[in-house]
């Protein structure tokens, strides 16, 4: 009998270089979402600090212009906290879209894998029945195979 062989194999190869270029795309959508939400939490902690620096300047009686400009960079800090945390809600769309790219393509490698497997069962049960078919033939010949050397009784006598 023939060789397995799997019609199909082009389109399961091509199927899983998509599952795993999705997969490598997810896992930098992954890696951008955790510096977005990095720069987040940076921008939060420089905001704080700022906060807590102008607390420190109004109850220790700085002059104004100072506590201006203190405030000023408060002002620059919210507003760069906030670019962040947009720039992090994108980075989350972004891997979300990717994730279910992903999904999609595992779910197409995964189909063709189906496929390939019942072909291969199928094609391992028709090996099985001919293999049994030809021990079958085997058994059959080794039981007339007696018969025809069996030796005649007049041959035997003489």
């Amino acid at each position: 009998m023939k060789a397995f062989r799997f019609s199909l194999q082009p389109i399961r190869v091509l199927r899983e270089q998509k599952e795993h270029e999705a997969q490598q795309k997810y896992v930098q959508a992954l890696r951008a979402c955790e510096e977005a939400a990095a720069r987040v939490r940076n921008a939060s902690a420089e905001l704080a600090s700022c906060w807590s620096l102008l607390g420190e300047e109004l109850a220790t009686g700085t002059e104004a212009t100072e506590l201006l400009r203190t405030r000023a960079w408060c002002n620059v800090l919210e507003l760069r906290l906030k670019e962040h945390a947009s720039a992090l809600e994108e980075a989350r769309h972004n891997m979300d879209a990717v994730w279910r790219d992903m999904m999609l393509a595992t779910r197409d490698r995964e189909a063709i894998d189906h496929y390939h497997d019942k072909q291969r069962r199928a094609y391992d049960r028709d090996l099985q029945r001919a293999e049994q078919k030809e021990l079958d033939e085997l058994a059959l010949r080794g039981r007339q195979l007696p018969s025809v050397l069996r030796v005649p009784q007049a041959v035997r006598q003489a």
